[in-house]
Formats: structure tokens, C-alpha cells, sequence
């Protein structure tokens, strides 16, 4: 018994790393969108006040 219990908190350390592994990476990939997001407003401002003025 104490091996399957050992061998199910093995397994649900590694499923609970792996989700945490991901939200990581989710919020890493979120940031960089809004960077990203924000470079491109900002081109695209200067570009039209540029052709305004």
C-alpha cells in the first residue's frame, strides 16, 4: 500500500508541476502579446501623426 501511495503523489506532483509549468508559460506568452500590442499602437500613432502634421 504505501508504494501505491507514494507512486500517486508522484504522479500528482508531476501533473500539478507540469499545470504550473503551463500557467508559466500561458502568462509569459500573455505579457509578450501585450507588449507586442503595445509597440504596434505606438508605430502606428507615431506613423499617423507623422502624415497628419
Amino acid at each position: 500500500m504505501p508504494f501505491l501511495a507514494v507512486l500517486l503523489i508522484l504522479v500528482g506532483l508531476f501533473f500539478g508541476i507540469g499545470g504550473l509549468f503551463d500557467l508559466f508559460v500561458g502568462t509569459l506568452k500573455l505579457v509578450f502579446y501585450v507588449i507586442a500590442i503595445l509597440f504596434l499602437g505606438g508605430g502606428i500613432m507615431m506613423l499617423l501623426r507623422k502624415i497628419r502634421n
